[in-house]
């Protein structure tokens, strides 16, 4: 017998529930006490009948026992009932919190590529609002569907048991009422969808105005923005508009046909009241178990809305799961020794796009200690060469070696501890200073910190400050000034003692004054070490004691100052062209 194929929303369901049987314990506690509540349930009904039909025949001696049954009965059901609700709760906590972890682990594991692709807002809700859904249908909306299957297959039998004819007549409404649940479902989901993309683009534009907003106001784009965001706000409010719509729809409908069918059941069991064919407590009984199956039906649809919006939620967190990263450690992959900086790049070819390589059949060699000035044009390659250096991304075509290990097969954590890379745009984390400093180093003692500071110029500073080394610094260290955030970044680097190191523009956005510092903490930074400097300022480009020239994803020139400049070539059009004018200001 061939095995039936599972629908996406299908398969995601039981991906999840691979989570929760990771914690079996209390998602079996929750199913037991919520039969056992729905179970204790039907007990209720029939000592209220009981106690009517006694009452009519007037042996009421007893009756305070049925009472006192009726409240603890009650009592104790609430009890099972709030325990079934923590568990729920509980394991849905759970389940979140290790989806949410391994989907965090997994991020850190992402090549630069996939952050490339995908922007922040819609990384952001899928470890938020996304995770939140799931927790949603876990911790209620899935102890509420088995209460309601409980109570629908125990009801359904006491009352065939009862009054087999009036139970027919309640069960005929059923189909429709899942009819129209379902094709409620059917049409909502892809609204869901649209929800969730618009949510993203949302979040996405919220966390692009408030790291930007500076720049927001210093250029009076204000309105423009505000533009922009009711335009994205008035989509989401459009697709709201229009599920609260099918909503008022579907849920009317439910409750018509849950009407027509109490009006017939009432109806037909009056003829057999006036027939004497049922007791009083008898009919009130049977009236309480139909108004008990009556929640559950009705509750079905509201719990498969929750399921598609946990469904789709669950599309997006697996999606990002299964993204699988483009730079990978090799099963056999070594630790890398300290490779004294060596470089080489062998026949490289690579582009973001693989039919649009950027690098094309590059080669270069650089010895250990040598300081190396990358230079060329906007789109030349050179931002490119030094990014696969660390292996954030890998050559389709070539190798690249450090310390003669090719960089695929050794671990990526060995590789990157012996490089350190100082970038244009520097990021401080919202921590201390002294934690900033130490974030590579954890472990470094006060005096490493204050050691290293000193070197990159910047111990006085920071000394000079109330709260000192624990001076917390705002998002991405906006409560620096540029040159202070470099020389934090400079002392971060010498902090972890790299081999090899890469200055990528660090220079390019501060001023003169402040470049004066910061070139006297790199010539510290620099020593003994092999340097990539890619740079638009000369006073950057004079700590490299050889040069290359990079056009079309080749090296077209390669040598020293002096000697680049005689040839008149590639080297010297650049330096005419950005360094010249820098030097006379100079």
């Amino acid at each position: 017998m061939e095995a039936v194929e599972l629908s996406r929303p299908q398969r995601l369901f039981r991906r999840v529930f691979r989570y929760v049987m990771l914690n079996k314990g209390f998602f079996l506690g929750a199913t037991a006490l919520t039969v056992v509540s729905s179970l204790l349930g039907l007990v209720s009904p029939i000592l209220s009948g009981t106690v009517i039909d006694r009452v009519v025949a007037g042996n009421v001696s007893d009756i305070w026992i049925f009472a006192l049954a009726i409240v603890c009965l009650t009592v104790f059901s609430s009890l099972i009932h709030f325990g079934s609700d923590i568990l729920g709760e509980l394991l849905a906590q759970k389940v979140v919190y290790r989806l949410r972890t391994e989907i965090f682990e997994h991020l850190q594991n992402l090549s630069y590529s996939f952050y490339d692709k995908v922007d922040a807002g819609q990384i952001i809700t899928r470890v938020t609002s996304d995770m939140d859904q799931i927790g949603r249908l876990l911790g209620f909306a899935l102890p509420n569907l088995v209460n309601a299957f409980c109570l629908l297959a125990s009801v359904s039998a006491v009352l065939l048991f009862q009054n087999r004819s009036l139970a027919l007549i309640a069960f005929s409404i059923t189909p429709f009422i899942a009819g129209i649940s379902l094709m409620f479902n059917r049409v909502v989901r892809p609204f869901m969808q649209r929800v969730w993309v618009e949510v993203s683009k949302v979040n996405a534009m919220v966390q692009e105005v408030v790291a930007g907003f500076r720049i927001v106001k210093a250029l009076g784009m204000r309105g423009e923005m505000v533009e922009r965001f009711e335009s994205r706000n008035k989509e989401l409010y459009d697709i709201g508009i229009k599920t609260t719509k099918l909503s008022s729809v579907a849920w009317p409908s439910l409750g018509l046909v849950m009407g027509v069918g109490t009006a017939a059941i009432y109806w037909y069991g009056g003829l057999q009241a006036i027939g004497n064919e049922t007791s009083l407590g008898e009919r009130v009984a049977f009236t309480m178990y139909l108004g008990m199956m009556t929640w559950p039906i009705m509750s079905i649809g509201f719990i498969l809305t929750r399921y598609q919006r946990a469904m789709v939620s669950a599309q997006r967190i697996f999606e990002v799961m299964d993204t699988e990263p483009e730079v990978k450690e090799s099963p056999g992959a070594v630790e890398l020794p300290n490779p004294v900086g060596r470089v080489r790049f062998e026949n490289v070819t690579f582009g973001y796009d693989k039919d649009k390589p950027v690098l094309k059949g590059l080669n270069l060699e650089v010895s250990p200690g040598e300081k190396v000035a990358i230079l060329g044009a906007t789109g030349s390659g050179k931002s490119t060469l030094i990014k696969l250096i660390p292996r954030f991304y890998d050559p389709q075509e070539g190798r690249v070696l450090v310390g003669n290990y090719d960089v695929r097969g050794v671990k990526i954590e060995s590789l990157r501890k012996w490089i350190g890379i100082v970038h244009q745009d520097i990021f401080l984390f919202p921590l201390s200073i002294r934690e900033n400093i130490a974030y590579g180093k954890p472990n470094a003692t006060q005096e490493e910190i204050e050691s290293v500071a000193k070197t990159a110029r910047i111990h006085d500073f920071i000394a000079s400050l109330p709260q000192g080394y624990d001076t917390l610094v705002g998002e991405r260290g906006i409560t620096l000034s540029g040159g202070q955030r470099q020389r934090v970044a400079i002392a971060r680097s010498l902090l972890v003692n790299p081999s090899i190191l890469i200055l990528d523009d660090s220079t390019s956005s501060v001023d003169a004054d402040t470049e004066r510092e910061i070139y006297e903490a790199l010539r510290e930074l620099v020593k003994n070490r092999t340097v990539f400097i890619v740079t638009q300022r000369l006073s950057t480009l004079k700590l490299a004691d050889r040069i290359v020239v990079i056009e079309g994803g080749k090296v077209v020139e390669d040598g020293k100052h002096e000697e680049l400049l005689k040839k008149s070539g590639a080297y010297a059009r650049l330096y005419m062209a950005q360094f010249a004018r820098q030097e006379a200001d100079g």
